[in-house]
């Protein structure tokens, strides 16, 4: 897991969703169908009681699939669903690397993400050569991938406003579903809306 998340250890965790929301713009959007698998996320990590208090601060109970919503509504559910995850997973790098997980996961069982998984035809490579635009079909934001070996690589995002923990976890279920071994994802923040992740796998 990351060790660059400075902000979201301090003294008050919540700075950092602060932060992140005070820079989002009308231009920020995520799709309907991320908004649903985060939902559906934070009822396998935590419970319906949970999923109704990050629905209610955010006004929204549905997310129609291809619709675009503003990032805010993203970050204003998992700042209000942080506090009992963390509490139960022990930390907030854990929750958050484990709610990118079960994120990534939901998406994979999408009808994007099975077109996705049809076009990589299970091979690593072609899935990170794709993830720029495969994270394009779920929230915006910038991202390329420049390779540093033939199974190494850095991911670069910028203008994204999860923190690198909840990236690590996606990227790692995307890879396991390929079969992938020994994988290993390393992601800091070069920026307060900018990182990188350091990819390799077997």
């Amino acid at each position: 897991m990351s060790g660059a998340a400075v902000a979201w250890n301090v003294a008050s965790p919540r700075l950092g969703w602060e932060q992140r929301m005070a820079l989002t713009t009308p231009d920020d959007m995520a799709r309907g169908l991320f908004l649903q698998s985060v939902l559906k996320a934070i009822r396998a990590l935590g419970d319906e009681t949970l999923v109704n208090r990050c629905t209610a601060v955010c006004g929204q109970k549905r997310f129609a699939d291809f619709f675009n919503y503003p990032i805010r509504l993203h970050l204003q559910m998992i700042d209000t669903a942080m506090p009992a995850l963390s509490a139960r997973y022990g930390d907030v790098e854990q929750a958050l690397w484990l709610l990118g997980h079960c994120v990534a996961m939901d998406f994979l069982e999408s009808e994007a993400g099975r077109t996705m998984q049809v076009l990589v035809r299970g091979e690593p490579k072609r899935l990170v050569n794709n993830l720029p635009s495969t994270y394009q079909v779920s929230v915006d934001g910038e991202r390329s991938v420049k390779w540093l070996g033939p199974q190494c690589c850095r991911l670069i995002m910028t203008r994204d406003f999860m923190p690198p923990a909840f990236h690590e976890g996606q990227l790692v279920a995307m890879l396991e579903r390929l079969k992938a071994s020994k994988i290993k994802v390393t992601g800091r923040q070069t920026g307060v809306l900018d990182s990188e992740y350091d990819i390799s796998w077997q």
